[in-house]
């Protein structure tokens, strides 16, 4: 405990001297404590420093929350084991007049219950425990303990480890559990929670490949849909759906969103196809031409930006909202014929293996949590579902000059491997995207499968214009920023994050 409350001081201690330094003036760090008391004056140092300095203040501040968030855990399992239900009336948080830890929590540092609910989870997790004959006992996962104390370990990607576990403990052994806790910490050192949280996911798959079918159960009981009247007169449908449905949703709606993205993008781009300058440079690695003449712009949490749809003012929520309006308009009305609904086509990638025997575990384009092989087999023989099948004999994907554009087998492979937009934090699903040439078909005329990739309309034109380039790297793409955006140009990761690649 003394070397982890040093590191907390040292890590204040060091950020308030890279805000001093950073400030206009060069303030010391008596003046910056008395700057946050004040509170006014630090807005005014933050406009004042340059690039440079926001950025050495924000990898202090990283620092000094972890350092933070090590005691936020200790506190907050410490009040969830002195809140357990055994105590009955005589637990903190009952005494305090709350049912649960994660409410008094939530109280006590106005924060969401959600949060509070992760603090304790982690603090439970990583709290030494003791025998029923007073013998001390090392905490459930220690090495997650051990990372979250030296700030090599962030609070939310703790949970992720956590949960992703605990769910896999059940029915896998000891041993097992053990070596995923060390494979997952040391590869949050590398990646985004985001992309942790799949990592995470695999790993429980591995463990616990049995336990697929039953979270199948498990989630379909706990299906439900509701409508609830705003108090503006709006309805709102609260639709909770396990992820078979979710994938079928998805693509149904996404079917007509990428359609209209569809139609602007032709609208946006007529008369203007031709080759054209791969950036700065005159470099040939950027992202040339779209390989179908199609590419979608859009709203992302990876921070797209822009008009959806030109002139039209539509946010990306209510284009979806207007494809679900559509869906339900031809329910009610369908007498057989398909009308203005477009066709609807969902991927479910698994091995032939588990294709065969039905065990095993199964992906859904567009959806995070994976399903049972056994339900993907009986989704395969639905119209409309394409079971993708991985390791066996393929399709061939490779057409060289034949062909400019890339084809549907070679589109759905590309799913495969990118996942999406392959920008490296991009969520857009491979719906939202299109393929696009790598070195440009006007200057190579291949339209192999090495030489395309997938990628949303706001990346497309990012890359294109803004003199990136693409590498691939075992099957991996690698994003190379140009030298005005990283003078190193240090490659960064793109694509689907597999557990294979990662450890």
């Amino acid at each position: 405990m003394s070397t982890t409350h040093a590191s907390l001081e040292e890590s204040l201690a060091d950020f308030e001297r890279a805000w001093a330094d950073a400030a206009v003036g060069g303030l010391s760090s008596e003046s910056v404590a008395t700057d946050a008391a004040v509170g006014g004056l630090l807005s005014a140092d933050a406009a004042g420093m340059g690039d440079s300095g926001v950025l050495d203040v924000a990898a202090a501040m990283a620092v000094l929350q972890r350092s933070v968030d090590a005691r936020r855990a200790i506190i907050a399992g410490e009040i969830a084991h002195r809140s357990q239900l055994s105590l009955g009336t005589d637990g903190m948080a009952r005494k305090a007049g709350h049912a649960k830890p994660a409410q008094y929590l939530a109280e006590l540092w106005k924060i969401t219950v959600g949060e509070a609910i992760r603090l304790c989870d982690v603090g439970l997790a990583t709290r030494s425990r003791t025998a029923i004959d007073g013998t001390p006992l090392p905490a459930r996962y220690p090495v997650i303990a051990t990372a979250i104390s030296e700030g090599t370990l962030g609070l939310d990607s703790a949970a992720v480890i956590v949960k992703e576990l605990d769910a896999a403990s059940v029915r896998c052994s000891v041993d097992a559990r053990e070596a995923g806790e060390v494979t997952l910490v040391e590869l949050a050192a590398q990646y985004t929670v985001a992309d942790l949280r799949g990592l995470a996911r695999q790993v429980r798959d591995r463990l616990d490949e049995d336990g697929a079918e039953p979270r199948d159960e498990l989630r379909r009981k706990k299906r439900s849909c509701r409508f609830i009247t705003l108090p503006d007169g709006m309805v709102r449908m609260l639709w909770d759906m396990p992820p078979e449905i979710a994938g079928l949703a998805k693509a149904a709606v996404d079917g007509f969103v990428s359609r209209e993205l569809r139609r602007a993008k032709d609208v946006r781009v007529e008369g203007q196809r031709g080759t054209g300058s791969g950036g700065p440079g005159g470099g040939k690695q950027g992202v040339g031409e779209s390989g179908d003449g199609e590419s979608g712009d859009g709203e992302y949490d990876s921070g797209c930006d822009g008009s959806l749809l030109g002139d039209d003012d539509r946010t990306l929520d209510q284009l979806r909202s207007d494809a679900a309006e559509q869906v339900f308009h031809h329910v009610a009305s369908c007498k057989g014929q398909g009308g203005d609904i477009p066709s609807i086509t969902m991927v479910i990638r698994m091995t032939k293996e588990s294709l065969l025997t039905g065990l095993g575990i199964a992906e859904i384009d567009g959806v995070d949590e994976t399903i049972s092989a056994c339900t993907a087999r009986r989704m395969a023989g639905e119209a409309g579902i394409i079971p993708a099948v991985l390791g066996g004999p393929s399709e061939v994907l490779d057409f060289g000059k034949t062909r400019r554009l890339f084809s549907t087998a070679q589109k759905l492979a590309f799913g495969e491997r990118d996942g999406g937009c392959a920008f490296g934090g991009c969520t857009a699903p491979p719906s939202y995207t299109e393929a696009h040439h790598i070195i440009w078909w006007s200057d190579v005329e291949n339209t192999d499968f090495d030489n395309g990739i997938l990628l949303c309309g706001f990346h497309h034109h990012r890359i294109h214009d803004g003199g990136w380039e693409i590498a691939f790297q075992h099957g991996v793409p690698y994003f190379i920023p140009p030298p005005w955006v990283d003078p190193g140009r240090t490659p960064r990761r793109g694509g689907k994050v597999l557990l294979e690649a990662a450890a």
